[in-house]
């Protein structure tokens, strides 16, 4: 891999392309490992049907935790969720303005 100092006794074109090249190769090799690791995980969590008995246990504690007030109403999530997508969709038209302005 290049080093800043390798980059100034390059011409312009021979930099820019070699860092070209690295990013590339950086974004093949990640795509490539999340791909790799989705495989994993695919085979590694083989899904089941659950039971009868899991679902009504699984009802039981969710039950449970309602009556004891442990839970997010309705309105509260659907605020949290609204937040987090405004937040989201910010940051992206940010990182597109700085893309464009470069």
């Amino acid at each position: 891999m290049q080093t800043a100092t390798n980059y100034q006794d390059m011409s312009a074109v021979d930099a820019l392309w070699t860092l070209y090249r690295q990013q590339s190769q950086r974004v093949r090799d990640a795509f490539r490992n999340r791909i790799i690791s989705q495989d994993e995980i695919q085979e590694s969590e083989q899904l089941k049907p659950y039971t009868m008995e899991e679902i009504n246990a699984m009802l039981d504690e969710a039950e449970a935790n309602f009556a004891a007030g442990r839970g997010i109403p309705h309105e509260e999530s659907m605020r949290q969720a609204r937040e987090r997508i405004a937040r989201k969709a910010r940051m992206k038209r940010e990182e597109l303005e700085m893309a464009e302005a470069v």
